[in-house]
């Protein structure tokens, strides 16, 4: 909700585009050593997608790392 909150409010500002991002399962500690994203290769992945999507004020708020609508 605070994600809608903020993109409405910032909706008109040129400079600004408020998206969420699910970044997917992330190898982030020892314990999850089975989920399939690299960290630090995957940072490089969210960064190319945010770059993508800074200007796009008419796709989808919430996406996926591959660029996808997530639903909410």
């Amino acid at each position: 909700m605070l994600t809608m909150t903020i993109h409405n409010y910032f909706k008109d500002d040129p400079n600004l585009n408020i998206i969420c991002i699910h970044p997917g399962w992330i190898r982030t500690n020892p314990d999850n050593h089975e989920a399939p994203l690299d960290p630090y290769e995957h940072a490089e992945t969210l960064r190319n997608l945010f770059e993508t999507k800074r200007h796009d004020k008419e796709g989808p708020v919430f996406i996926t790392y591959e660029g996808e609508t997530y639903p909410w």
